[in-house]
């Protein structure tokens, strides 16, 4: 917003006023604003709040409860409580932090004796379809300023002169701009004395890329855009994107039905552009926490609560937070409507939660790829596709080497990293037969009889925490197995992970047991950036089972494996999505996690990791604890037993293909690095099937009530219109529809702020009945109504307003308008 502001008589008088010669006082000029600010509170439309019963804001239901007989003040309740002496009859009660005073009450008493007329609150009213323009000043007068003199016509007061040139193109440079003109354009324009000087002036400046700059920064501001998701983490948002979107949109003069059906439902337009999936970060860029103990799905509902509390202020000027716990104390918005509104938000496949890496953006994101970045994927890709055909052609170009190794097998446990027994703890040490590397755990979690020797029982509080080995990137390859006998068939319990911890979403490899289920992940941050599986069958409850889970290295869910007692179990995919690195750290830890659900009481026996995918012969070996030697020799040499030795020999043994292996791990890691250094922005994506909605009791996420709330706008407004879907997108065109009497309203207003210092709604934020009345009425609709009819074209309506007379006036008011008008 400019600093350099005309004071200009004309909007600044007196303003909130009905004209001189009115009689009778207003509803809503004069009668609402008193009993909004002194009365609704205890007698409007809150039902939980109300008071003796007695609804104000109504006129049938005032009058069936005796506060007002039209025409008769003196037969009113009203009239008599607030004129009453006793302190146990007034009203307000004495108590009360806003009183009555005698104007407000001779105001009251005359609205009554002429007939308690109630009108519709201006503001949800539709601008009429045809405003009429005043007759005012000479023939050729902008529509603006004929409003304008006219009010100043019947306040009886002359206009202030035009500033002089060089005030005037300072004025509109500081506010198209934000910039001051330089020496030379104020040579030049002074200069120029042929028509059109100042049009030229002003479209010079509504081109430049400083226009864009200097306007983006209001909706910014609305849109509560900032560099942090806020909190004690103060951890950067990354949205810069969008910032730089909402700046494009401006110098493009994108129409502002359209700026504002991008941000809302971009994603769901047909074939969404880049840009217009960037818009929707407007529903993203809200707080998030970090915070150790923090409840995911209370933050969740936060940030529902704040996309409803923004798209109010910012397109309905509205206070939608009075709602969220209790019917709006003034304003026609139920709780319940509040909360039909919030379910259009609800339904994104999101996380409640901000990860503690600063990098990892919640997901949903759009991956931001400059035509550098796209060339080095496109060649990552391809490289990657080539090792892939490299390996297979090695394969099959080995066979006499396979055919000759499998007359005399030799059976080496390949990549084995990790062996652990747990037979046998010293100093919470236990041994890694492989070599160092052992395993760590208090003594609370205890050694009891194992499937074969002893084995460790956890308390679901404490780890056992594995050594460094190498793997745990998203490019690794490995294998994890080990004997395990759950305890109870708990909703979750963690098995083992190498992962940040779950209440940031994860960022990392998980094994979980759910309700009897595992389920295997690799996450970058949960729910939309992982790949993940969960097996059909459940575990059997206190008896051991072998479990076997690997990964290969693809970034695909069908890398996910899981073996139960040698077989592989049937699963069904959870997630497919991951680009970046899902790293967290190189050693794994069973039975604990800080902040979740252990494995309480739960037993595990013979852990092995592996640095790579073990072939199901190799998994059989481990579960019947015999040695692979004896498997593979004791495997038949038909049809399917040949084909079990060829996986495990181009496995483990063949060199050639073991190094065709490494290359296309090589291949994945450069893939994956260079993804690592695309930026995401969190964007909206809805979800396949949306999430239902609650009412909560007080705001409570605990506390919700009742049956889901449908989606619905607010119903003191226009109706949801035909046809459209109810979600994002419907709610965008319902938005911006020309019969809609809040959206255009609310942005010219803004405008007209902008460029004098205060709207013609003083309170830009809040068209409510709270907020403060026209102080031109018919001007405020006619800009609408000329907006809307121009194609919503911003530049336009600025342009019309900077060259209008009233915006060009001096700022200097002479004395006696300064006492009238002192503010």
């Amino acid at each position: 917003m400019s600093s350099i502001r005309p004071a200009w008589p004309a909007v600044l008088l007196i303003c909130g006023c009905p004209a001189r010669g009115s009689t009778a006082p207003g509803y809503n000029n004069d009668i609402r604003p008193i009993l909004a600010d002194k009365c609704f509170a205890c007698h409007g439309p809150d039902a939980g709040k109300r008071e003796a019963d007695l609804r104000l804001d109504v006129r049938d239901d005032a009058i069936r409860a005796g506060a007002i007989v039209p025409g008769e003040p003196e037969e009113s309740a009203l009239i008599n409580r607030i004129h009453a002496i006793d302190p146990d009859d007034v009203m307000p009660p004495p108590e009360a932090p806003r009183q009555l005073d005698e104007r407000e009450k001779n105001l009251l008493e005359s609205w009554i004796r002429s007939g308690a007329g109630y009108e519709p609150h201006w503001a949800f009213v539709p601008p009429s379809a045809a405003v009429p323009v005043p007759d005012a000043g000479p023939p050729g007068t902008a529509e603006i300023d004929r409003f304008v003199l006219d009010r100043l016509r019947r306040e009886d007061i002359d206009a202030s002169p035009p500033a002089p040139p060089e005030r005037w193109l300072r004025r509109v440079s500081h506010d198209l701009t934000g910039l001051p003109p330089s020496a030379g354009e104020i040579e030049a324009y002074l200069a120029d004395t042929s028509p059109g000087a100042r049009e030229r002036a002003v479209d010079r400046l509504l081109a430049s890329p400083r226009y864009g700059e200097h306007m983006a920064v209001g909706w910014l501001d609305a849109a509560r855009y900032a560099d942090s998701f806020g909190y004690q983490s103060d951890i950067d948002t990354h949205a810069w994107p969008y910032r730089d979107w909402v700046i494009r949109a401006h110098n493009e003069n994108l129409p502002w039905n359209e700026f504002i059906t991008w941000q809302l439902a971009g994603d769901l337009l047909e074939n969404p552009t880049r840009d217009q999936m960037i818009a929707t970060a407007f529903n993203r860029i809200h707080r998030k926490t970090q915070e150790g103990g923090s409840v995911e799905e209370e933050f969740r509902q936060e940030g529902v609560a704040d996309r409803v509390h923004t798209f109010g202020t910012a397109f309905l000027a509205l206070t939608m937070e009075c709602a969220r716990c209790h019917d709006h104390k003034y304003d026609p918005i139920p709780t319940r409507e509040y909360y039909s509104l919030g379910a259009f938000f609800n339904s994104i496949d999101e996380w409640g939660l901000l990860h503690g890496i600063a990098s990892i953006q919640p997901h949903p994101t759009l991956l931001l790829t400059t035509p550098e970045q796209d060339k080095r994927i496109a060649s990552a890709k391809d490289a990657v596709a080539a090792a892939e055909v490299a390996l297979r052609e090695t394969i099959d170009s080995r066979g006499a080497e396979f055919r000759a190794w499998l007359g005399s097998p030799v059976a080496p446990d390949a990549d084995l990293s990790g062996a652990y027994e747990l037979d046998s703890r010293e100093k919470d040490s236990f041994p890694n037969s492989t070599g160092n590397k052992p395993a760590t755990s208090n003594a609370r979690n205890t050694l009891v009889p194992g499937h074969k020797g002893q084995a460790l029982r956890f308390t679901g509080d404490d780890p056992l925490a594995l050594g460094d080995h190498g793997v745990g990137h998203q490019e690794h390859a490995f294998t994890v197995s080990f004997f395990m006998k759950p305890a109870a068939q708990a909703k979750r319990s963690l098995v083992f992970h190498n992962s940040m911890g779950y209440d940031p979403g994860y960022h990392g490899f998980e094994l979980l047991m759910e309700n009897g289920r595992l389920r295997w992940m690799a996450a970058r941050e949960w729910p939309g950036h992982c790949i993940a599986v969960r097996t059909r069958g459940q575990l059997a409850i206190g008896e051991w089972t072998h479990v076997s889970v690997s990964y290969d290295g693809s970034s695909k869910a069908a890398g996910l494996k899981v073996f139960l007692n040698g077989k592989e179990a049937e699963v069904d995919i959870v997630r497919d999505n991951l680009v970046k690195n899902c790293g967290g750290a190189n050693a794994f830890t069973f039975g604990e996690r800080v902040r979740d659900s252990g494995l309480k009481d739960g037993e595990v026996d013979a852990i092995r990791i592996h640095r790579r995918v073990l072939t199901p012969l190799e998994i059989d070996s481990l579960h019947h604890d015999r040695p692979l030697g004896e498997t593979i020799a004791h495997t038949s040499r038909d049809h399917s037993g040949t084909a079990a030795l060829r996986r495990y020999y181009f496995s483990a043994v063949d060199p050639e293909t073991r190094a065709a292996t490494g290359r296309l791990h090589d291949a994945r890691r450069a893939l994956r690095q260079t993804y690592d250094g695309v930026h995401e922005l969190p964007v909206m994506r809805e979800m396949e099937h949306p999430r239902p909605a609650y009412l909560l009791a007080r705001g409570d996420y605990m506390q919700p009530e009742g049956d889901p709330v449908p989606r619905a706008t607010l119903s003191a407004l226009p109706p949801f219109p035909d046809g459209q879907p109810r979600d994002r997108l419907g709610l965008a065109r319902w938005l911006t529809a020309p019969d809609h009497p809040l959206t255009a309203r609310v942005q010219v207003n803004r405008v007209w702020q902008h460029f004098f210092g205060r709207g013609l709604v003083a309170t830009t934020e809040n068209f409510g009945m709270q907020g403060e009345i026209p102080s031109h009425p018919e001007l405020l609709d006619w800009l609408a109504r000329d907006f809307i009819s121009h194609g919503w074209d911003m530049k336009r309506l600025c342009r019309m307003i900077v060259l209008s007379a009233t915006y060009s006036q001096e700022s200097i008011a002479p004395p006696a308008l300064r006492e009238r008008d002192p503010a």
